[in-house]
């Protein structure tokens, strides 16, 4: 039979767009902690309409970035400054393990990709800019997982770092552009090594070292502005 003609696929639909746009504007502080969300502005400024942005809010919801009560008022979710911990943990123990599998199937091209975001984030250390600095740490970390190539992995990677950007874009905000507590130092190069050699143990010991540290670090720094209050 002939085969009817079909308009090219399009693989994003309304939902997914809408999901993608307002967790964007929570995650960079477009909308900001405590902001009511109203169904009709946020279609209008998609361009979708108020169902798939109603779908895209309850799954929000789920993830812990709105906040929707009884009485149906949605509003985007308060930061948690005293329970970060409980983002950075189960962050270490998932990405230690995506670390540990990517030993185990890392190929030779795989690693010179992976090696050369590396050097792009220590181009980007040079900025001073800690959104960029972020930003490239992600970008080789998402390497990692991809090379891990474990699906829930990646998604659980994924919902609990729009928390922690959350967090670190809040806090990049209180401080200095030069504030001197706050350096990035991600153990990149000990975990390239360890990927090299193919060692899974090692690999992952890095990984969750490289987490561990990082939260240890901003611990520190909110000791030091509250003890500044």
């Amino acid at each position: 039979m002939p085969i009817p003609t079909s308009k090219p696929f399009q693989k994003q639909t309304a939902k997914d767009k809408a999901y993608q746009q307002i967790k964007e504007w929570i995650v960079n502080g477009t909308l900001m902690p405590d902001e009511k969300l109203a169904e009709v502005e946020l279609a209008k400024s998609i361009a979708v309409s108020r169902t798939p942005i109603r779908e895209a809010l309850l799954r929000l919801n789920e993830e812990g970035l709105v906040v929707i009560t009884a009485g149906k008022i949605t509003r985007v979710a308060q930061i948690d400054a005293d329970n970060i911990a409980d983002l950075f943990e189960p962050m270490a123990v998932i990405e230690g393990l995506a670390a540990n599998q990517a030993a185990s199937k890392i190929d030779e091209a795989e690693f010179k990709k992976l090696a050369t975001l590396e050097k792009k984030y220590r181009v980007s250390l040079n900025s001073n800019k800690l959104i960029n600095i972020l930003k490239a740490d992600r970008i080789f970390h998402q390497q990692i997982l991809a090379i891990a190539d474990n699906a829930y992995e990646t998604k659980f990677s994924d919902q609990l770092y729009s928390h922690i950007y959350r967090y670190e874009l809040a806090m990049i905000k209180m401080l200095d552009a030069d504030h001197q507590n706050f350096k990035i130092t991600a153990n990149h190069e000990a975990l390239l090594k360890a990927l090299a050699e193919q060692n899974p143990v090692k690999a992952s010991a890095t990984m969750t070292k490289d987490w561990l540290s990082t939260l240890q670090k901003i611990v520190s720094i909110q000791e030091l502005t509250e003890s500044q209050k």
